[in-house]
């Protein structure tokens, strides 16, 4: 199988459900915007009050159903590997060195590989984290399949 291009599966409780985009586990918790405690329902915040919208991931393509991102993960050394969480888990070369997100301003976009460690997949996530330029990731530190691929 090509695992570029799986989906993953839920079998339980009814007839098969398959997918192909995982979303933002940390949206799931309201954990970018909470709701002051008189107004909050279990699970609920305010997406209009969130700075930064259009950088926060809503859905990306994915081999699981749910995705949070880790800043300090490095990237699956051979390519897509399906056992691995977090960031390393949305890259895979589904789409020419890039994979499709919408992101929280309900903005739609390819997102560069390398790109996906410069997104804000959590409240404290660091942009600017060791997997980025900016943080100093030189080109020969990616692994081999994608150091050819744009940086960010």
């Amino acid at each position: 199988m090509d695992e570029t291009f799986g989906s993953w599966e839920i079998f339980y409780p009814s007839l098969p459900l398959h997918g192909s985009y995982g979303f933002n586990k940390r949206l799931l918790a309201g954990e970018f915007a909470p709701l002051p405690l008189h107004l909050r329902r279990k699970g609920s915040f305010r997406v209009i009050d969130i700075e930064g919208r259009e950088n926060i991931p809503v859905l990306l393509d994915c081999t699981c159903p749910v995705v949070s991102g880790e800043p300090n993960d490095p990237p699956p050394p051979l390519g897509i590997d399906l056992r691995l969480p977090g960031v390393r888990g949305v890259c895979l070369n589904r789409h020419n060195e890039c994979v499709n997100a919408l992101f929280l301003d309900w903005s739609a976009r390819r997102v560069g590989l390398k790109e996906l460690w410069t997104l804000k997949w959590e409240p404290h996530f660091d942009t600017r984290g060791p997997w980025t330029r900016a943080g100093g990731v030189k080109p020969g530190d990616w692994p081999k399949w994608m150091r050819s691929f744009k940086d960010y």
